[in-house]
């Protein structure tokens, strides 16, 4: 039989997870049965024998209420096979309540998220309470990244230092959140008795908070209390890290949605994935287009076309519950003869790990969760030009097996962004194509094409898509930038010589590897531009270029201007800092990015 102990012999880490009741049960009440709930998880035995050792009385002060259980658990080390030896702990898990506002402390983590994740009279605490305890001079911080997952940039970043609030890359960190921080807020009922304030950790999206380990019961009590006051009612700061996107975990205020991208992690990855896997994913995030209008809140309506074929009408309905996304979907009308390719494209569009959506309200869904912010005030510098007998929307020319894309481009009167690059993006002083160029699209692609000039030394990189619409007036579209951005950051590396000649090479026995040019003149062959890659010295400047012509000098200017329209003014913010960050990347490994859009 459990045992009763006194409180005050306890001396718990102030670590608590705060959560808030969802029915009518307040105090001793809630104390009462969420004790209930934790006796019946820590008298459950699994491959750890668990039995209650321990249990105090309810106890009471100023409306605040307290009890706690000690457990003991048992079982084989994990490292130990036949042996007979025992491991033994004792974990404490202290329970309190005010009001509606409820604290579990437990000396065991992953036993205190069980019982959190299985409470059903209480649910954790809004992000902006525990935000509360977020002040500054940081000095831990931990951020995960909402960006496209790619081997160029770490999903996840872990900083320590003295003040690291000022150590935030303003244009590099803008893709991560902060899921937790240690800094040292001005919460009066922590401070020392020299009126000295410590540090304090905080986990915004798991509602924990922990300080320090209480130097008595009654100090713990106190401190408790404080921390309650101070998540129900206490002064926010300034955000610190305002910079960084913002996780929210509520829809109100997130509304309009305008675009929505496929992002498929199988375009990024290093891994062997199956071929009809990378093709698919390459179809959905490049030869397909999605246009939108919003309905409810989070959710709209969407018509798919596939290579310029339309599907139907989807309606996808989105939900944000506990700061998960969740999305269903509904075909409103059905292009006849389609059903394949709405299935896969259905597969696509609800996967919250391949999607991205966009809103009007400056907000975005990535990875499933929804995120504010993050976006900068500087402006990217775009390279203007002019796209005149070129179809801005068709990134290549038709083909087939019997007549292969190395055999089509700017032959025959093809008018693709690919007959553009060929005809006008690499010209001598005479005003005609001048170096060696090679495209190796696919999909396991370099980039759409390699440019090199074998005078100034120069290698180039070109990442190609084309503009969702062709209208003079289109506006700007984010989602037109999201995959071709994140391809042409992921395969930065190969801008190094020797990588470059060694994937090159590779790739010379396939159907693409028979489109070079050599001064505008089509080669057999990859013989010659590989000779020329050869020549290159390790010192050889390096270039990254982005053509996506969605995007117009009127409309840069229009949404860059005073009074412009809220939306536009964040589509072109949200534009520069994908781009900002992708010139911040492309630099780190010593070579120039540049932006292309249209001069009209």
């Amino acid at each position: 039989m459990a045992k009763t102990i006194k409180l005050g012999d306890l001396l718990p880490y102030l670590a608590p997870v705060l959560l808030e009741a969802t029915g009518d049960l307040v105090g001793e009440r809630l104390v009462k049965e969420v004790i209930s709930a934790v006796s019946e998880h820590a008298g459950r035995s699994t491959a750890r024998r668990r039995r209650i050792v321990a249990t105090t009385a309810l106890e009471e002060d100023d409306g605040l209420y307290f009890q706690a259980l000690v457990y003991r658990e048992a079982g084989a080390p994990a490292w130990l096979a036949a042996v007979e030896l025992e491991d033994v702990v004792h974990h404490l898990v202290v329970v309190a309540a005010k009001a509606k506002s409820l604290a579990i402390c437990a000396s065991d983590s992953s036993m205190r998220e069980r019982i959190v994740k299985d409470l059903k009279v209480a649910r954790r605490m809004p992000r902006a309470a525990i935000a509360a305890f977020v002040g500054p001079e940081a000095k831990a911080i931990w951020l995960n990244g909402i960006h496209t997952p790619t081997s160029s940039k770490a999903d996840t970043k872990a900083l320590t230092g003295p003040t690291l609030e000022y150590a935030i890359d303003p244009i590099g960190d803008q893709t991560y959140y902060y899921s937790a921080a240690r800094t040292i807020p001005d919460v009066p009922g922590l401070k020392t008795a020299e009126k000295k304030s410590p540090v304090v950790g905080a986990a915004p999206g798991g509602a924990r908070i922990w300080v320090r380990r209480s130097s008595s019961w009654r100090s713990f009590k106190a401190e408790l209390a404080a921390v309650i006051a101070h998540a129900t009612q206490g002064k926010r700061a300034v955000d610190p890290f305002a910079s960084l996107s913002q996780a929210i975990d509520s829809a109100v205020g997130v509304e309009r949605a305008y675009a929505i991208s496929v992002i498929p992690a199988e375009l990024l990855t290093e891994d062997e994935i199956p071929e009809a896997d990378r093709e698919a994913a390459r179809r959905w995030a490049f030869d397909a287009t999605y246009v939108v209008k919003p309905t409810d809140g989070l959710s709209f309506t969407v018509e798919p076309s596939l290579v310029g074929q339309r599907l139907g009408l989807l309606k996808l309905s989105v939900t944000l519950a506990g700061g998960d996304v969740t999305i269903d979907h509904a075909w409103i009308d059905e292009e006849p003869g389609q059903d394949t390719a709405r299935d896969e494209c259905t597969g696509f569009l609800t996967d919250i790990d391949k999607v991205k959506i966009y809103y009007e309200s400056g907000h975005a869904i990535a990875q499933g969760h929804c995120y504010a912010g993050g976006f900068t005030d500087q402006p990217f510098g775009w390279s203007f030009h002019t796209f005149a007998g070129y179809a801005v929307d068709t990134e290549k020319p038709t083909f087939s097996k019997a007549e292969p894309l190395a055999t089509r481009i700017a032959v025959d009167g093809d008018n693709s962004l690919f007959a553009y690059v060929c005809e006008k993006m690499f010209l001598g002083p005479d005003g005609k194509p001048k170096g060696w160029l090679a495209s190796d699209d696919g999909s396991m692609e370099l980039a759409d094409f390699i440019h090199i000039d074998p005078e100034t030394k120069v290698i180039s990189l070109i990442h190609v898509k084309g503009s969702g619409s062709k209208a003079a007036n289109r506006g700007a579209a984010p989602a037109d930038y999201e995959i071709v951005v994140s391809q042409a950051v992921k395969n930065i590396r190969h801008l190094d010589r020797r990588l470059l000649f060694e994937e090159l090479t590779k790739g010379k026995a396939k159907k693409i590897g028979a489109a070079v040019w050599h001064d505008g003149v089509k080669q057999p062959n990859r013989g010659g531009f590989l000779k020329a890659v050869e020549k290159l010295p390790a010192s050889a400047s390096k270039v990254l270029i982005v053509l996506q012509p969605r995007l117009t000098k009127t409309e840069i200017a229009r949404c860059r201007a005073a009074g412009a329209p809220a939306t536009s003014a964040m589509r072109i913010k949200q534009i520069d800092t994908l781009m900002l960050a992708a010139r911040a990347s492309a630099l780190a490994c010593g070579a120039t990015f540049i932006g292309i859009a249209d001069e009209i």
